[in-house]
């Protein structure tokens, strides 16, 4: 399953764009995202709170806020992703913000004009929803606690250096933490080990080179994403998505 759309993408500051039974750990983003269920049945979890959406349901998550997806039989959604700078005006008065409930069932009313086609349009659409959310919902103040801070700085060391020198002790030291500490940190907030979270990352990441349309062989892809042994990306590729790197590319 591609999620990271954001990668190496020209247009990351405004993505509106259709997925299906989306499956996806933990994570979080620098940018707002809407999720828009237009089919199926979906489950999402935004910080300590679950959220059962089906179709015509959504939920918008602001930046920084934990989330993950599960999908259990089907689901198609409509996903929008936008940076701040987008809506700066909304961006500055619910800065360090988050909403207490991130459910949202006005979507339906927005759905003919999911693709707006220059900046302008993109403006509009995004002021429009986010005055709709925010009318009569309440907000807090965004305080993370101290383990959460350090789950976010784990994250963004394995965003930046999947491709090399990424092991959890190179993250201990980098991070200043202990390494038994992060290791156990990391395991019990995101029930998986920090390795098993790395090569996830890692063959996401292939997917997506292999969905991508370009040409680069699949050593040199391996290599891209961080293995230095073709062995173990093929290996690990199958383990996660159930196919070979070739496989995969003959279903395109």
């Amino acid at each position: 399953m591609i999620y990271e759309k954001e990668w190496e993408n020209p247009n990351y500051k405004f993505l509106s764009y259709k997925t299906e039974d989306l499956n996806w750990y933990i994570h979080f983003h620098e940018s707002f995202e809407i999720c828009y269920v237009t089919d199926g049945e979906i489950n999402i979890t935004i910080g300590n709170t679950d959220y059962f959406l089906k179709k015509g349901d959504s939920v918008i998550i602001f930046p920084h806020q934990l989330h993950k997806y599960e999908t259990k039989d089907f689901s198609r959604l409509h996903i929008i992703t936008f940076m701040s700078e987008i809506v700066p005006q909304f961006a500055e008065a619910y800065k360090n913000m988050l909403p207490k409930d991130s459910l949202f069932l006005s979507m339906d009313k927005y759905s003919a004009g999911l693709y707006p086609s220059n900046i302008f349009m993109q403006k509009g659409l995004i002021y429009s929803i986010m005055g709709s959310f925010t009318e009569g919902r309440e907000f807090e103040e965004f305080s993370s606690n101290k383990e959460d801070r350090l789950l976010i700085k784990a994250l963004k060391f394995i965003e930046k250096n999947y491709a090399g020198e990424c092991s959890l002790k190179a993250a201990a030291e980098e991070l200043s933490y202990g390494y038994y500490h992060l290791s156990r940190t990391f395991k019990r907030l995101m029930q998986m080990s920090y390795n098993e979270y790395l090569n996830r990352y890692r063959i996401n990441r292939a997917v997506y080179l292999l969905s991508a349309g370009n040409k680069m062989r699949i050593q040199d892809i391996a290599l891209s994403c961080g293995y230095e042994s073709l062995c173990s990306f093929n290996r690990n590729f199958k383990d996660f998505t159930g196919v070979t790197p070739r496989e995969m590319i003959a279903r395109k």
